[in-house]
């Protein structure tokens, strides 16, 4: 395992970059230490603090679920707590997040924090875009989770992209539930297959039992797990080339 990492580059706005000048970025060695799924866990946000202490990741990733419908003003710690803790930071939400965090995410954006929920970056010459919320749920009540054809469609105004940020899978990737069945989304599969070049590098959460990693094609796909779990990821990405390590404590 690599225990420092680069300064990974400067934060772009990929939205105001044309698509030719994004293709032509030069790709630098990054690393990243993703997680996701918190659910308001004191030990996992303990446990996550000192894996980023103790790696120095150019960027933090977050795939959502902050809490489980907790007050915002916990969200707004945390992410104060992590701004500290790498040069970048990267978070979608979850469906368990409030409404409300979406305007928190969207204020607490600065010093390097980016709140990519229907929206896009680029670092080290790579460019991220992110969706957060959910699917319905067995559950059916939590905050943000909607049918497919309202939360997926806006995701693809930001394609193009090297890296998806996801909360919810897409279907066949890191999407299977303990019953064994597939509950990722499908249109969000069909993004893939009509993406030239693929992404990358697929980041989802949500379904906590499919972590783990796994390619198909010129694609790596990984749930880091959940938080609440202390589970996480450390990947490295050099030159387009992706390695990844699965952490637990």
């Amino acid at each position: 395992m690599e225990h420092s990492g680069t300064s990974g580059g400067a934060l772009v706005d990929a939205e105001a970059q044309p698509r030719a000048e994004r293709a032509a970025m030069q790709r630098q060695r990054l690393t990243m230490l993703v997680g996701a799924d918190l659910h308001g866990s004191r030990e996992g946000l303990a446990w996550f603090c000192a894996q980023a202490t103790a790696l120095k990741p150019d960027l933090l990733v977050f795939l959502g679920d902050f809490a489980n419908d907790g007050p915002v003003s916990r969200i707004r710690e945390v992410l104060r707590e992590w701004r500290d803790l790498a040069p970048h930071c990267f978070v979608v939400p979850g469906n368990w997040d409030p409404r409300e965090a979406l305007h928190c995410l969207d204020v607490e954006a600065y010093d390097g924090l980016r709140h990519l929920h229907k929206s896009s970056a680029a670092l080290a010459g790579y460019v991220f875009s992110g969706l957060g919320g959910s699917l319905p749920t067995p559950i059916g009540t939590t905050p943000l989770e909607m049918p497919e054809d309202s939360l997926v469609p806006p995701f693809a105004a930001h394609l193009p992209a090297d890296v998806w940020l996801l909360h919810n899978p897409l279907r066949g990737f890191r999407d299977r539930i303990a019953s064994g069945a597939h509950v990722g989304s499908e249109q969000l599969l069909g993004l893939l297959s009509e993406q030239e070049p693929p992404p990358l590098l697929v980041l989802s959460g949500h379904i906590h039992e499919a972590h783990g990693a796994e390619s198909n094609g010129a694609t790596t796909f990984v749930n880091p797990g959940s938080l609440q779990e202390r589970r996480a990821a450390w990947i490295t990405l050099d030159a387009g080339q992706i390695n990844t390590e699965m952490l637990e404590g």
